[in-house]
């Protein structure tokens, strides 16, 4: 093979965060394909010069994708979102003409921005509005405008208005048979799951095919995150300095991100106290996908937990985030300004906070019991050794879900959700808890229903399989022995670049400058490309409800068991009270307090009817025995 290392010009080599198996109408994130050159009148390379090269060249490729939030803003951002932040602002005018155009444009002596392209609701007036921004600092070009509903807008016909009809009738049949003790609004809603996963989740939402559908869906997204009662807004980006990641590499081709953000505040928010959890998956796909899988699948599961908190009446101590990101089709592109621009700006350095941890959710609901369906790529064959050996092992059965974590960092989310997904909720035996202790000399803590549970474990497997009590379903808990700092090393991540391909590595290897470089995260996955049917259909139409009618590679109930696992792993993590858990716990009290009082009620007349026979004959007895006197 002849090989030229194929320097880094921008970021051309980048645009998706999955491998992708086939090629597709724009730039891929595939590894840096060797070009050939003439080699006439030079030395032919050895086998071992070629893999120097190609070592170097992916070296080289690494360092480029987690040095991109290093790369200095140039487009522009606007978070639309409500004054919950310390310096936000609330402008009077309503409804953007089009946001994407919003620009600061000049400056007053009065500290505001000028903001065009707005018209006001009683006029159609091209008249400049302004903003005031915060006292003592420089106009840029982040701009903070207020969630009144209004300043959401969009000029396209919404199409999603048989879903929201659906939500609201599925919502009233909840109340209805909560207040009816039929059930708990914690519990994941298989009827909620599948509207969504099959209607607006199933639909393209790439920036290249409909950009109506794209708007509609992040309308879709934002109101579904405001009928919750989510602080909720919407984190709006242009990020021309990548680029060279599309289709022409030129800035007029970039499109528009958009992350949409819901807050759960929590009893410490604001404070250095705050323990912020996230959890978020990304809603775009890539050309003419529906995305069912990938990753309409992980979309669905982040609103399901959020329905089931907010209609749960859950009050969390810790802060939690609900986050849909943009533009991970893109080079992981949304969750690189989640993390930079929102999560370390807006919320954890203004406050001191801290972050928890994160659940990124990427392809969660094929679901093959079928011997042989399941594969590995060679590169993650060569990183998770193990793994794959307990894929052979099983015959190669894809009937599992895999959390990927690194042992030191993020243990503590690959743990509880374990627990979570064996017990399904449940208290743990609190006998059997102390027996561990006594048997194991490597504790790990965790909380779980504001306790904190340990589980002792005499050997940290590298590969543990989890088993439901309710159901058929597995969970694999995967270790990568990874490191957690790297410093400017970022080459030591080549090894492990095909597993670092989601949003979860913009938490484990941000590399923003001033700040500490990773965070804890996990990656839930159903390994995407290389199960089932899926092996065929990842990035491609097939991937939709249509075809799943005949193929049967997306199994709801499986993406329920996943979010009813998430609902109560997030309950337990941010130490959330939750009213429909005092409503159960009371619900069952009573009836344990009438059952105990009609069992003792029915011992009673059961001792007393086995004993009147017995006195009836001891009676005759008597009388038998008794002079008969006239």
């Amino acid at each position: 093979m002849k090989i030229v290392i194929v320097l880094l010009v921008s970021l051309v080599v980048v645009s998706h965060c999955h491998q992708e198996k086939n090629v597709i109408g724009h730039a891929s994130l595939n590894m840096p394909v060797a070009t050939e050159i003439d080699v006439s009148n030079t030395t032919q390379q050895t086998s071992e010069e070629e893999k120097e090269n190609d070592r170097k060249l992916m070296e080289q490729w690494t360092r480029m994708f987690f040095s991109m939030g290093r790369i200095p803003q140039q487009g522009e951002q606007i978070l639309i979102f409500p004054g919950l932040f310390n310096g936000s602002t609330t402008v009077e005018v309503a409804r953007p003409r089009e946001l994407r155009n919003i620009e600061v444009v000049a400056t007053t002596d009065n500290n505001s921005a000028i903001l065009p392209a707005y018209f006001t609701d009683d006029q159609n007036s091209t008249e400049i509005p302004t903003v005031s921004t915060t006292t003592n600092s420089t106009v840029s070009s982040f701009i903070q405008l207020s969630n009144d509903s209004r300043l959401f807008f969009h000029d396209e016909e919404y199409h999603f208005e048989d879903v929201d009809s659906l939500d609201e009738d599925q919502r009233q049949r909840r109340r209805l048979r909560s207040a009816r003790n039929e059930m708990n609004l914690l519990n994941a809603d298989e009827e909620h799951i599948t509207t969504m996963i099959t209607t607006v989740f199933s639909t393209a939402r790439n920036f290249l095919n409909n950009e109506t559908i794209r708007a509609n869906v992040v309308q879709y997204l934002t109101q579904k995150m405001r009928s919750f009662g989510l602080v909720t807004g919407n984190q709006i980006f242009h990020p021309i300095e990548f680029a060279a990641l599309f289709p022409e590499g030129s800035e007029e081709d970039v499109p528009t991100g958009t992350n949409v953000i819901g807050i759960l505040p929590g009893e410490l928010w604001g404070t250095k106290e705050d323990e912020v959890l996230v959890i978020g998956a990304h809603w775009d796909t890539v050309p003419f996908s529906g995305g069912m899988d990938d990753n309409g699948s992980g979309v669905t599961a982040v609103l399901e937990v959020a329905r089931a908190m907010t209609e749960g009446g859950c009050r969390p101590k810790h802060s939690i985030i609900f986050v849909a990101f943009d533009l991970e089709e893109v080079g992981c592109l949304g969750s690189i300004f989640f993390v930079r621009d929102f999560l370390i700006q807006q919320i954890l350095q203004p406050y001191g906070g801290q972050l928890k941890g994160a659940y990124v959710l990427d392809t969660i609901m094929n679901y093959n019991e079928t011997q042989f369906s399941q594969t590995l790529s060679p590169e993650w064959q060569t990183a998770l050794p193990l793994f794959w050996e307990d894929i052979q092992a099983e015959n190669k059965t894809g009937d599992f879900l895999a959390i990927l974590y690194r042992k030191n960092v993020d243990a503590t989310l690959a743990d509880t959700l374990a627990y979570n997904w064996k017990n399904d909720g449940k208290p743990q035996n609190k006998k059997k808890t102390q027996k561990d202790n006594t048997a194991d000399r490597n504790p790990r803590t965790f909380r779980i229903d504001n306790r904190e549970i340990t589980i002792m474990k005499t050997a940290d497997k590298a590969v543990e399989t989890v088993k439901s009590s309710s159901s058929k379903y597995r969970l694999k808990k995967v270790r990568m022995d990874l490191e957690a700092e790297v410093g400017d090393q970022l080459e030591r991540l080549t090894a492990w670049i095909d597993l670092l391909r989601s949003d979860h590595s913009r938490f484990w290897y941000h590399n923003i400058e001033g700040y500490q470089q990773s965070f804890p995260a996990v990656l839930i996955t159903d390994t995407a490309p290389y199960r089932g049917i899926m092996q065929e259909c990842y990035h491609q139409e097939c991937d939709s409800s249509s075809a799943n009618d005949d193929s049967k590679f997306a199994d709801v109930r499986f993406l329920k068991k996943t979010c009813q696992a998430l609902i109560d792993s997030m309950v337990s993590l941010s130490e959330s009270k939750c009213l429909s858990q005092s409503q159960a716990a009371e619900t069952n009290k009573l009836r344990r307090r009438a059952n105990a009082k009609q069992s003792t009620s029915s011992g009673s007349h059961l001792f007393a009817s086995s004993l009147l026979p017995s006195l009836f004959a001891i009676t005759l007895a008597v009388i038998r025995f008794i002079p008969y006197s006239s």
